[in-house]
C-alpha cells in the first residue's frame, strides 16, 4: 500500500476517492482519523507563518513515514493539485507543460484514469512536468521576486547537501523549472530529501528571512520551489534514476486556475 499525503489549509471542498492522509497547515486540523495538523509536529508559530506555504508539512510527513510499516511509494499533493497518469519518459519534453484542469465531478467519476497513485513498473521517480522558461531560473526569479532570497537559499541548500556547489552556475542559468515540487518516489528517497529540505528551510528562516507583504508574503515557499526544482533535477541525474514527468492536474469548480 502506498502513502499518499494531501496538504491543505482548509477543509477539502470535494471528496478525494482514494486512500490518503491529510496534513493540515496554517492552523487547520483535519477531522479525527483523516490526518494530522502540522502544528502537532512543529510549533504553532511556524505552522501559522504564511511564508512557509506547503513546506510546513514536511516534518509531519516524515514523522508518519518513519513510523509507518508501509514501505512502497510516497505521493504528495495538495487539496487541488495532483500528478496525472499522463506521463512522458522524456521528462524535459515541452509537450507536458500545459496543466489539465478537471471538475469535482471528473474527480469523482474518472479519477482512476486521471490521477497517478502508483509508480509505473521500472520507474523510480515521477516529477511534475517541467516548465521551459523563456528566461533562466535566475533571471525569472529576479524579475518576479527578490534575488537576494534565492542566492541566500542556494547557500543553505549547498550546506545541507541538496545542491552541489559546482552545479549551481549551470542550474541557475538553465531554463528548466520543475514546479510545485511534489515528486513521487520510494519511501527512503522521500524521507532523505524531506530532511535536507526542511533543514534548509529552517536555516533560511532563522538567518535570512525578511517578511514580505501582499503576493510576496510567501517568500520561503517561492524561493524553495526553485531550490526544490534544482535539487530534484540533480538527484535524478546524479543517482541515475529512471524518471518520468506527469501532467499536473488541478481541480476547479469553475474550470479556471486560481492561485490560492
Amino acid at each position: 500500500m502506498n502513502n499518499y499525503f494531501v496538504i491543505t489549509h482548509k477543509q477539502i471542498p470535494w471528496e478525494l476517492p482514494f486512500s490518503h492522509n491529510i496534513i493540515g497547515v496554517e492552523g487547520y486540523t483535519p477531522n479525527p482519523g483523516k490526518g494530522v495538523a502540522a502544528s502537532a509536529t512543529i510549533s504553532k508559530a511556524l505552522d501559522c507563518e504564511t511564508a512557509f506555504g506547503a513546506l510546513r508539512a514536511l516534518p509531519s510527513i516524515n514523522e508518519i513515514l518513519q513510523s509507518s510499516t508501509q514501505s512502497d511509494t510516497v505521493f504528495i499533493g495538495s487539496y487541488r493539485l495532483f500528478l496525472g497518469k499522463e506521463m512522458n519518459e522524456n521528462w524535459l519534453s515541452p509537450i507536458m507543460q500545459d496543466n489539465m484542469i478537471i471538475t469535482p465531478e471528473d474527480l469523482k467519476n474518472n479519477w482512476q484514469n486521471l490521477i497517478a497513485t502508483e509508480l509505473p513498473a521500472g520507474v523510480d521517480v515521477i516529477i511534475p512536468a517541467p516548465r521551459l522558461l523563456p528566461d533562466t531560473i535566475l533571471g525569472q526569479y529576479s524579475r518576479v521576486h527578490h534575488l537576494d532570497d534565492l542566492v541566500l537559499a542556494v547557500g543553505c541548500a549547498i550546506r545541507a547537501g541538496l545542491i552541489e556547489p559546482l552545479s549551481v552556475p549551470s542550474m541557475l542559468n538553465s531554463n528548466t523549472f520543475i514546479p510545485y515540487g511534489h515528486f513521487a518516489s520510494n519511501k527512503e528517497t522521500r524521507i532523505n530529501f524531506n530532511e535536507r529540505l526542511w533543514w534548509c528551510v529552517q536555516e533560511f528562516y532563522k538567518q535570512h528571512y525578511i517578511p514580505r507583504i501582499g503576493y510576496q508574503k510567501r517568500v520561503i515557499d517561492f524561493v524553495f520551489e526553485r531550490i526544490n526544482s534544482m535539487s530534484v533535477a540533480q538527484m535524478v541525474v546524479n543517482k541515475g534514476l529512471k524518471c518520468v514527468s506527469a501532467r499536473n492536474i488541478f481541480i476547479s469548480e469553475d474550470g479556471e486556475y486560481h492561485q490560492t
